[in-house]
């Protein structure tokens, strides 16, 4: 690689552990570019980033370097946390030096940190060593002359917690109302804002007064029924369904409404979306829940694809920032939610989730179905996700919770 210029992250040295890098966890954790011990993800500013970064990994890319004299290393990072490493060059340079890594506010938030250096001619080493983890790196620029550090201004705004789940429909009892309100309640941090998908109508107060009574603070929900399979007569829905979605809220909800997304399948249908709006902080946020439709139909992915087109289009009547999450079934050979959604709206784990976010039940989970996204102006910054693996009999699908900080 020729310097000056730019090294991306993902291009290291060939060579394998201990020769071209040092990783200190099996298996590439992202799943992305290359088959090697090294943790490579999408970057949200294109190509790829090193992610999953630990203490004492290190990584090798070899440079050539056009002529002697003074440089500027530009390193592309972001980290929720801050954190330090060691960029060096060997032989004719003979430079080791030590960098301070800011916290940026989220793993896909990049700034850029500069650090000069005197530089030898010819072929050499560059070599990039974590002395902490929680680190990413999307590339690195090596320009002729001096400049100063870089750093994002502080994170300022509201941090809101939030929590998606189908919470399946085959039981109809208070028990399981009660035990799936428990089962998010348990999630840390706690979630202020919850919606759930294949809930019962007749259910939301329950789900209400089990919150209220696990956190001691008054909660608001709202509901909008599915059209029962079938009964979408192409303007609309002539028979209700008795299962749903709903926002429940720790904060009031000031309006809501509702939208059918029909699709022309072998179900004859049409898939409801459920927004409301709450103030946090004096900042007014929309959020957005749907609960798309399945497999089983030959054209089902093209279904699913013209479902987020209509509620991409529903969501720009209203204002921002706006937040979306829900059961987006999307089947391994279907179309990724991801994409489905963008450039509307952005997916929080393509910016903060770690690994691959999959959530349908099951020892080894196997599909991507539930999602947080945010708009995006991304005025709801995603700080972090995860999915909660947490064991529990209430549902064939794991919760997602997302913090965000909303401006």
């Amino acid at each position: 690689m020729a310097v000056p210029g730019t090294i991306q992250a993902e291009n290291f040295d060939n060579g394998g552990e201990g020769v071209a890098y040092h990783d200190t966890t099996p298996g590439n954790s992202g799943g992305a570019y290359r088959s090697t011990g090294v943790d490579l993800q999408a970057s949200s500013e294109g190509g790829y980033n090193i992610g999953w970064t630990a203490a004492g990994e290190w990584l090798n890319y070899t440079v050539k370097v056009a002529s002697a004299g003074n440089y500027t290393v530009g390193l592309r990072v972001a980290s929720t946390s801050g954190g330090t490493l060691h960029v060096g060059f060997n032989t004719a340079s003979n430079v080791w030096k030590t960098v301070s890594i800011p916290n940026t506010g989220a793993w896909q938030k990049w700034t850029t940190v500069n650090v000069p250096v005197t530089l030898g001619a010819g072929v050499q080493q560059m070599t990039l060593l974590f002395d902490t983890g929680g680190v990413n790196l999307n590339y690195v620029t090596v320009t002729a002359g001096s400049a100063t550090t870089t750093t994002p201004p502080p994170s300022t705004g509201s941090t809101l917690s939030v929590a998606t789940w189908n919470i399946k429909i085959n039981d109809g009892s208070d028990t399981h109302a009660r035990v799936s309100m428990d089962t998010l309640m348990a999630i840390g941090p706690r979630p202020q804002v919850v919606v759930i998908q294949e809930a019962y109508a007749s259910l939301l107060n329950t789900y209400i007064n089990e919150l209220e009574k696990q956190t001691g603070h008054t909660w608001y929900g709202v509901f909008a029924t599915e059209c029962q399979p079938g009964a979408w007569n192409g303007s609309t829905c002539t028979t209700k369904w008795y299962q749903g979605i709903a926002i429940l809220s720790s904060f009031p909800i000031t309006s809501s409404s509702t939208k059918y997304f029909p699709f022309a399948d072998c179900y004859t249908s049409a898939r409801v979306g459920l927004r409301a709006a709450i103030t946090v902080n004096g900042v007014p946020l929309q959020v957005i829940t749907t609960h798309l439709q399945t497999g089983g139909c030959t054209n089902d992915a093209t279904s699913r694809n013209n479902s987020m087109a209509q509620l991409k289009s529903w969501s720009s009547g209203f204002s921002k920032p706006q937040i979306v999450a829900g059961d987006f079934n999307a089947d391994p050979d279907q179309i990724d939610a991801t994409s489905g959604m963008a450039p509307t709206f952005v997916d929080t784990w393509s910016i903060v989730g770690s690994g691959k976010g999959l959530t349908a039940l099951g020892g080894t989970p196997t599909m991507k179905l539930d999602y947080w996204f945010t708009d995006a102006g991304r005025r709801a910054e995603p700080m972090s996700s995860q999915v909660f693996y947490a064991s529990h009999s209430v549902s064939d699908h794991y919760p997602v919770q997302t913090t965000f900080v909303i401006r």
